[in-house]
Parts: structure tokens; C-alpha cells; sequence
């Protein structure tokens, strides 16, 4: 029978190579048992789930996040450990070591999160959390997001050996999300397809029927001269006539933006009297909700140099979203001046904040898509083409400009439009 081998035996140089290679041997076991992991699962979010509790492992800490990113919006749609209390959470990326990561697709080791931005230098403290470890999830020059790996506050820096072996995993990881992500659209194509078609049938049957229906009304002179009822009627028609306008202004900016034909017209914009035009199409739909819809203008602002009819139109789809998804409470839109942008020019901040439902962090991932839908058993009934918020990001960077977005389930949402002054 064969003795095992016993590194004593050895000189001491043979002792080195003999460790070495076993640590090798350890670590390829290691990664190989890592792989298994993330190749076993077939849905995004079990992948994300499972990096995280691999990462914490291989990395020696204390908690791990994944924030995907979303237009210039990061959401935490996985976490673990002490950073579980970041789920769900939304943040602009502008300024954070995260956009800046997601943008250059390097790694990146922190020291001190509170030189970070001023959001996350106020939360990580309270959290606990020391060095941070981010890393880019890359695979066939897609960005599936951006991996935090915390330890606590007091605990050793991330070295490059933990840059090595955890940028392996993160590349393992990346690999289990584009797969997956490869199998999500392939079973979703035929449905997304068939719900296309059935839902612009509807947004845009629906309304055409209502204003036949009151139009035949007056027309036989059934309700007889004009009363309250024919009023009523008449309000009516053009609620419904702006509502069927809107979706059809969607549809057509959408098959503009596609096809690259759609172009800013600027001109100088009074702010004033642009939020008096969206008065009257936005109070009768909060109004029909038992809700409120507040203007609430900074006084001394200066006029922009921008297409109003492109923020109108952003305005009205942004609008509309949040007195959809909000039964109880207000919706306001706020313009007021905003940070200087990165060349020094001054900017707007036009936010819609609503009390509604928010939105969850798995909802995220594809709110900006065009015709995407929310599915949430408190909102089912709020339908729509799903267009809107896609077509205000895109004529947000049209003109120059991102549409910001804070969120939180059940604390309601903030969307922000950034406009430059000058455009």
C-alpha cells in the first residue's frame, strides 16, 4: 500500500512547489464547484441570488449586491448579508462608484464608501459597511450589471488575489445571465407578440367606441336641448377624445423614434405656461381618481431653449403613469433648478412624485422597454400600451437631457426629467 505524501519528506524549495500546487489544485476545485452553481440555474434572478451568496464565500465578507442598471437609473434587484437592505432600492447612477464602474466596465476597490455619492455616503455608514469591492458583469459585450461585494467597517481591503479570483466568478456569472437571459426572450417572443396586438386593438378600440357612442347621443337629440346631462356628456367626449389623441401620439412618436425620424424643434419654452397647457388634460384624470394633482413652480426660473412639444409629451406620459398607479394621496409635478451638468450649464429638474404602489426591483429591469406592462395584482387593472415611459427616456436624451427615477414598493415613486437649459 501506497504511504500518503508528506510535504516533510521534501526540501524546503520542493516543499513551496508541492503547496503551491495543491492550492491550485483547491482553487480550480473551487471554481469548478462555482461554475456548477450558476450554470445549473436557467432564470436571471436565481442566478443573481446565487452570485451573491457565492460571493460573500469566495470574497470573505460580509455582504453582496447586484445593481442593474436601467437608463441612468441603478436598481438592487439581488442582495445578501449585511447589504440585504438595499433590495429594491433605485438610485441615479450619476456620480456613484457604480455608474462609474457600469460605464468604464473595470473593477473597481474602494476604501471609503463616503467619498461616494452623497446618497450612498449617508446609507453605507448607518449600514455598517467598510470596503467595497465592484466588479462588472460582462459577457459578448453585454453589461448584465454591477457586483458589490462589502466587508465590514475595520475589515481588510479587497487585495489582488481576491480581484482575481472574484473577477473569475463574476465572469462565471455573467456567462449563467446572458444564457439565461437567451432562454427568457426565447419563451417570451410569441407571448409578447400576441399581447401587442391585443393590447393596441384595445387602447385604441375602446376609446374610438365611447365618442361614436356620445356622439349619437347628442346627434338624435335624445338628452333634447343642452342640460348638465349633455355637459357631462360633452366632458366626456373630450376626455376620452384626449386620451384616444395621446395613445395614437405614442404610437406614431414610437414608429418616429424607431425608424430615426424624429428630430428636436427648439425654441425658447415659458415654463409657466407650459405647466397651465397640462393643466387641463391631467386634472380631470386625477380628479376622476379622488386624487390630487399639484403644480408647484420655483419661482425665478428662467425660460429654456428646448422642444415643448417633446416635454410636454414626456410630461403628459409621466404624468399619466403616476395618477394611473396611484389610488390614494396626490400626484406633483415639482420644476425647479437643478445641479450644473458635466460642461457647466445650467439645468431643470421637472419631478413627478406620486403616493402610489412603487415598483419592485423585478419590475425594474424592464420598465423603460417599449411596450412593457407591469404586472402587480394591485395595479393589473391599470392597462395601457406600455410606450409611454419608453418614449420619454428616448426623447429625454433627444434632447440632451435622463429621466431620473427613485422608487420603493408601497412609498410611492419619483420620476425626473433633467433638461438643459440650453439646448
Amino acid at each position: 500500500m501506497t504511504s500518503p505524501i508528506n510535504p516533510a519528506d521534501f526540501p524546503a524549495s520542493n516543499q513551496d512547489l508541492l503547496y503551491s500546487d495543491y492550492r491550485k489544485t483547491e482553487e480550480l476545485g473551487t471554481l469548478r464547484q462555482v461554475a456548477r452553481a450558476l450554470a445549473a440555474e436557467t432564470n436571471s434572478q436565481k442566478v443573481l441570488d446565487t452570485l451573491c451568496q457565492l460571493s460573500m464565500v469566495r470574497g470573505r465578507a460580509n455582504g453582496a449586491a447586484v445593481a442593474q442598471i436601467s437608463g441612468d437609473n441603478g436598481v438592487y434587484s439581488a442582495c445578501a448579508g449585511h447589504a440585504l437592505s438595499l433590495l429594491g432600492i433605485t438610485f441615479p447612477l450619476e456620480g456613484t462608484f457604480t455608474g462609474r464602474v457600469a460605464r468604464e466596465h473595470r473593477t473597481l476597490s474602494i476604501a471609503n464608501p463616503l467619498e461616494s455619492s452623497p446618497f450612498f455616503a449617508q446609507l453605507l455608514p448607518t449600514l455598517g459597511i467598510g470596503p467595497i469591492l465592484l466588479l462588472p458583469l460582462l459577457a459578448n459585450q453585454q453589461l448584465f450589471g454591477v457586483l458589490s461585494i462589502t466587508r465590514d467597517v475595520g475589515h481588510p481591503l479587497f487585495d489582488e488575489v481576491d480581484e482575481e479570483r472574484l473577477g473569475v466568478m463574476a465572469d462565471l456569472a455573467a456567462l449563467a445571465l446572458w444564457k439565461a437571459s437567451l432562454l427568457e426572450e426565447a419563451r417570451s417572443a410569441d407571448a409578447a407578440k400576441t399581447s401587442l396586438l391585443a393590447t393596441l386593438s384595445h387602447e385604441l378600440r375602446t376609446p374610438l367606441t365611447a365618442l361614436e357612442g356620445y356622439g349619437e347621443l347628442l346627434e338624435d337629440e335624445i338628452l333634447g336641448s343642452l342640460t348638465d346631462a349633455q355637459r357631462d356628456v360633452i366632458v366626456r367626449l373630450r376626455t376620452v377624445g384626449r386620451h384616444l389623441g395621446s395613445l395614437i401620439e405614442d404610437i406614431l412618436t414610437f414608429a418616429s423614434l424607431e425608424a430615426d425620424r424624429l428630430t428636436a424643434r427648439n425654441a425658447p419654452v415659458r415654463l409657466d405656461e407650459l405647466l397651465d397647457s397640462l393643466h387641463p388634460f391631467l386634472e380631470p384624470l386625477a380628479r376622476e381618481k379622488g386624487i390630487e394633482f399639484l403644480l408647484d413652480l420655483e419661482p425665478g426660473l428662467p425660460t429654456l431653449v428646448t422642444d415643448e412639444a417633446r416635454v410636454r409629451q414626456i410630461l403628459l406620459n409621466l404624468c399619466q403613469n403616476a395618477i394611473k398607479f396611484t389610488e390614494v394621496g396626490r400626484v406633483t409635478l415639482r420644476v425647479s433648478r437643478g445641479s450644473p451638468a458635466p460642461d457647466g450649464g445650467a439645468t431643470v429638474r421637472l419631478a413627478v412624485r406620486d403616493t402610489g404602489v412603487g415598483i419592485a426591483a423585478t419590475d425594474m429591469q424592464r420598465l423603460f422597454r417599449p411596450f412593457s406592462q407591469l404586472e402587480d395584482s394591485q395595479t393589473r387593472r391599470a392597462r395601457g400600451t406600455g410606450l409611454g415611459l419608453y418614449i420619454a427616456r428616448r426623447l429625454a436624451t433627444m434632447l440632451g437631457g435622463r429621466i431620473e427615477l427613485v422608487s420603493r414598493p408601497g412609498e410611492g415613486s419619483t420620476f425626473t426629467l433633467v433638461l438643459p437649459q440650453n439646448h
